[in-house]
Parts: structure tokens; C-alpha cells; sequence
């Protein structure tokens, strides 16, 4: 976990965002609170957080609201609930429309630093999944666009792409020529992505 990753923590009580602030500070986090269900949203809307932890009861602003707004505006940035016993099935229904976890009070500091944890680490294996995605299609655009490196990869196979970040299962799908696996990890091709695909599968090479 990075120490550059900031969190902001929205409750109207004082003690739960001291409380929040001492523990996710302690486990590495850099840390801001709010008491202000609107001032929050406004911070979260117009400052750079990784992850957004908010109660869904505050006088001035109903959670459920607070937690719309910013699945709408901000579907990228993981977002944690922490409620009481009366709002636990507004929590249930928060995490229907995306929210990352809920937690309830009162709760110990490791659930509230395992669920930040469980948020953002879930936002760093999307990151991936995308980052590995663009490095396959880029792949398939070289080949299709470069003779030399079309004929290395058809006679050598994955040795031609160890310079490359790609998992095991990333590289055989490559050589193999497994559009299907492709499509469905990375997402629709292109005609010119597809086309090194087509002539690994019309290749007599194996």
C-alpha cells in the first residue's frame, strides 16, 4: 500500500472520524475528515482522494444521497460505508448500487483498515486487468503493422515477448491465437488487432 493513497473519512461525529483518522494514519494512509455530509461530498467531489469513507446518517445531508452522487460522479473511487444498527439495510442497499464495503459501529480498527484495504486493492487489480488489456492490444497492433516481429513471434512464440509485462496467460493466448480468451479479458478488437490472431490460426506452425 502506497502512502501517497488518501482517504477521506465523512461523519458527524467527532469521534468517529478521530477514531478513523488515528487508525487509517497508523496503517499508512494520509488522511482527511469531514463532519459535514455536504462539506464532504464537496471535497470529494473537487479534491483527489483513492477512497471515500462515509456514515449514511448526517442531520445535514442523507447518506444514500451522499453515496449516489458519488457512485455518479466519481464510479472509479472506491467508497466504504460505516452505519448503526438502524441503517444497516441502507448499507445493504448502498452496496447494490456499488459501494465497496459497509462496516458497522461500533467496529474495531481492523475491520475499518481491512475494508480500505479490501477497496483499494480491489481499484489496483482493475488497474491491472486495463493495463494488461492495452499492453495485449499494442501487442497485436506490432504484429500486424511489423513483419519481422509478426514472423519472431509465429517461429519463437513467447520468448519474443519477455520485454513485455504480461501474465503466462496473456503471452499463450497470444501465440495461440485464442481470440476467444482475448475478447473476453481485453475487450472487443480491432480488424487490425485481430489480424495477427487470424493468421496464427491459419499458420501451419504449431
Amino acid at each position: 500500500m502506497s502512502a501517497q493513497q488518501k482517504v477521506l473519512v465523512v461523519d458527524d461525529e467527532a469521534v468517529v472520524t478521530r477514531s478513523c483518522k488515528r487508525i487509517l494514519t497508523e496503517a499508512g494512509y494520509d488522511v482527511d475528515t469531514s463532519e459535514s455530509g455536504l462539506e464532504g461530498l464537496d471535497r470529494a467531489l473537487h479534491e483527489a482522494f483513492d477512497l471515500v469513507v462515509t456514515d449514511l446518517k448526517m442531520p445535514d445531508m442523507d447518506g444514500m444521497e451522499l453515496v449516489r452522487t458519488l457512485r455518479s460522479k466519481l464510479p472509479r473511487t472506491p467508497v466504504v460505508v460505516i452505519t448503526g444498527y438502524g441503517t444497516v439495510p441502507s448499507a445493504v442497499e448502498a452496496a447494490r448500487i456499488g459501494v465497496s464495503d459497509y462496516i458497522e459501529k461500533p467496529f474495531t480498527p481492523e475491520e475499518i483498515t481491512e475494508a480500505a484495504g479490501r477497496a483499494l486493492g480491489a481499484v489496483q487489480e482493475k488497474c491491472q486487468v486495463r493495463v494488461e488489456a492495452d499492453l495485449v492490444k499494442e501487442v497485436l497492433r506490432l504484429a500486424a503493422r511489423d513483419n519481422a516481429f509478426a514472423w519472431d513471434l509465429l517461429m519463437q512464440g513467447s520468448r519474443v515477448l519477455s520485454g513485455y509485462a504480461l501474465s503466462s496467460e496473456a503471452r499463450a493466448a497470444i501465440v495461440s491465437g485464442d481470440i476467444a480468451w482475448i475478447e473476453r479479458e481485453c475487450g472487443d478488437l480491432t480488424d487490425e488487432e485481430r489480424c495477427w490472431l487470424q493468421r496464427r490460426l491459419e499458420a501451419e506452425i504449431w
